[in-house]
């Protein structure tokens, strides 16, 4: 809601700052005074253009500050206007003017002689008839219909996309796996690929080294083996009598000991060579492969079988693109189905409570000196198809209007003034439970009426601010006589210029504003009272 407006140098103000309630709040005062100088202050964050004529004479900047409140938090909106230039702030924030106005517009819904733009947008009259239909749950049941949809929808449009390059990429991809297949490695070759080439390429210098280490180690009779035992009772003899060699003796020991399996080891790798130059050659030219594609995919082996698998995944995929199209139409087509029996019923339900509508508008209207006007509710049934479906059904709802005999109702941007459409709008609000908790503006919504349809019109108005807050306009002593906070806007003449103030009334103040709507000037003792009276009946 808007709890606090500062407006300095706009127009006839100098300097004005107002404290707004919850419920209905009404500003009143008298011809000429300025009443409607908070409204065109407040649709200064709706509006972009400022006329130059709305800078108060000899200032140089003009400034609107509201602070809307929600249960959440509070929101403060700035607009300065100064040497043509406008600044916009949320929060002390510099924002566009499009942000400020469309953060205005979640709080703010005007309706004066020039400000309908709700009521003329078609699409506002659906939201209207579902909420008096109260078709909340089959809503709900259809935007969740809409959103499976929607999503199915989505998919089946990516599917559709990879359809068209599937053929391709299934080419490249049959061409990557074969490549990497071409290499007929499997994991941990790569090691014993090179291991195997080193062997290959080295067979006659391993069998040379191998047969001359075993010469020199073990078989010839001035090996390595045959000194070390002809040399063990020496080593013994010196042990004995140096105990500190003992350590080095007993390794020498051991690596006598080892001399004899060293050799056998040797032997056994010499005769395991079996040189094959066909074998060479075809490890090489699979090394040089494996080495190509290491560096062409920057991967090793184990990356290069891993992107294998992968890439065999996406084939199978690719290769079941078209069922998977099939299978995602059919998941669409029933979908649809669902939808168009909750739209069906969704349809029937507006239907059924149209009718119901347009007679109870017509019945308010009446009330309103609109004895003659007809309500009517237009329908344009629309099948659902994807191309065509929304979260709050395919059929379009419009209201047509006449307010007078023998005309034929016709569109409303069409057919109502302005004040037609303020009093649409009061019964249509007051009709309908509405939970958004925003801020209704009325202005001029009293021209032409009076007496019991004042009275009636401030019911109507009281009834909307139980759930918004509202601010209205009026010259009447029976709207007023609603107003949980009532405002009085005064105009004086000073040093040459004009100056409005607002002043909330206390309750003394409101019954003599009260008085002064219902008499003018001369009011008396029993004026007093029945202004007492008519405040005590209607503002409980």
């Amino acid at each position: 809601m808007l709890s606090y407006l500062h407006v300095e140098n706009f127009a006839v103000v100098e300097k004005v700052e107002v404290s707004f309630c919850g419920q209905l709040n009404i500003l009143t005062g008298e011809t000429g005074a300025g009443k409607s100088i908070l409204i065109d202050a407040i649709n200064l964050f709706l509006k972009k253009k400022v006329p130059e004529e709305s800078l108060r004479g000899g200032a140089s900047k003009l400034m609107a500050e509201a602070l809307f409140s929600t249960d959440e938090r509070e929101y403060v909106l700035r607009r300065e206007v100064e040497n043509g230039k406008s600044l916009c702030y949320i929060n002390s924030r510099l924002v566009p003017f499009a942000q400020l106005q469309e953060e205005a517009q979640k709080f703010l819904n005007i309706y004066g002689q020039n400000d309908h733009t709700f009521l003329l947008n078609p699409a506002n009259h659906r939201l209207f008839l579902d909420e008096f239909c109260r078709n909340q749950e089959c809503l709900v049941r259809l935007s969740d219909a809409y959103e499976r949809l929607k999503s199915a929808g989505k998919e089946l449009d990516e599917l559709r996309q990879k359809g068209k390059t599937a053929a391709e990429k299934l080419d490249f991809i049959d061409f990557q796996i074969t490549e990497i297949a071409s290499l007929e490695l499997e994991r941990g070759d790569d090691e014993r690929l090179e291991q195997r080439v080193k062997i290959l390429s080295s067979a006659e210098e391993i069998l040379s080294r191998s047969d001359q280490l075993l010469k020199d180690f073990y078989h010839q009779d001035d090996s390595l083996y045959n000194k070390i035992a002809s040399n063990l009772k020496n080593l013994d003899f010196l042990m004995g009598i140096y105990p500190d060699l003992t350590e080095q003796v007993t390794e020498i020991n051991r690596f006598y000991g080892l001399l004899p399996e060293f050799s056998a080891t040797l032997s056994g790798l010499a005769s395991r060579i079996e040189y094959s130059e066909e074998e060479l050659n075809s490890l090489n030219n699979q090394s040089m492969k494996l080495n190509r594609l290491k560096d062409k995919y920057k991967m090793n082996l184990e990356q290069l079988l891993d992107r294998q698998e992968e890439l065999k995944k996406e084939r199978q995929l690719l290769g079941n693109m078209d069922f998977s199209i099939r299978d995602k139409q059919g998941e669409i087509d029933r979908l649809l189905v669902e939808y168009r029996e909750i739209n069906a019923s969704l349809r029937g339900r507006r239907n059924s409570g149209a009718p119901e509508l347009c007679t109870a508008i017509e019945k308010e209207l009446a009330r309103l000196e609109m004895k003659n006007a007809q309500f009517l509710v237009q329908f344009e049934a629309v099948e659902p198809a994807l191309e065509t479906i929304s979260d709050k059904g395919t059929d379009r709802v419009e209201f047509y209007f006449s307010s007078n005999p023998g005309q034929k109702p016709g569109q409303i941007k069409n057919v109502a003034s302005g004040g037609e459409l303020s009093r649409l709008m009061l019964v249509l609000k007051s009709m309908i439970r509405d939970e958004s908790f925003a801020t209704y503006i009325f202005d001029e919504i009293d021209s032409g009426i009076g007496g019991k349809t004042a009275e009636f019109v401030g019911e109507k108005l009281k009834r909307i601010a139980r759930g918004n807050q509202v601010l209205c306009i009026s010259h009447l002593p029976q709207i007023a006589s609603f107003a949980d906070r009532h405002f009085l806007i005064t105009k004086e003449f000073r040093d040459n210029a004009t100056f409005s103030q607002v002043t909330q009334l206390s309750g003394v103040e409101q019954v003599r504003e009260i008085g002064r709507l219902m008499v003018g000037s001369g009011v008396n003792e029993d004026v007093l009272k029945a202004a007492e009276n008519l405040i005590s009946r209607n503002s409980g």
